[in-house]
């Protein structure tokens, strides 16, 4: 039986997840540079180590209502298809390590009704007590570049 380790984070009343291969590092949040007409999720770019990195509120990204400033976020420096990118989230919480019967499958229900396709599954803690929702990041932002 496989296990995978995941990185739990939180965004609004919801908590999400990421493999920790895709993660390279959370960091507090630094200044970000707005880049002019760029899509409303896009928060704008931030120097990296040298690197101009460009940064998705994940909030908005996923439809959330955004109404507070973002200085108590943090920042998942993540790689999608071997770009860098960071990921504005509300609370980066523990590292999780998950079985394969842990995961369960996006309802079908839910997948007819709205895009679940950057749901890669919905992982279950504590017998069913905790839920995380499985980021497919290359899905969720594939189709910036």
């Amino acid at each position: 039986m496989g296990e995978i380790q995941v990185v739990a984070f939180r965004v609004g009343n919801e908590e999400f997840c990421l493999e920790i291969s895709k993660i390279r590092e959370i960091k507090e949040m630094m200044p970000i540079t707005r880049v002019p007409n760029a899509p409303d999720y896009v928060e704008g770019v931030i120097n990296l180590r040298g690197q101009i990195t460009p940064v998705f509120n994940l909030k908005k990204k996923l439809g959330y209502y955004e109404d507070e400033d973002l200085s108590n976020k943090k920042i998942i420096i993540a790689e999608v298809k071997g770009e860098i990118i960071g990921i504005i989230v509300d609370a980066v919480s523990d590292v999780v390590t998950l079985t394969e019967d842990q995961i369960e499958p996006t309802p079908k229900t839910l997948a007819s009704r709205m895009d679940t396709r950057f749901i890669k599954g919905i992982a279950k803690i504590n017998n069913g007590e905790r839920l995380l929702v499985m980021v497919d990041l290359e899905k969720l932002f594939g189709d910036e570049w």
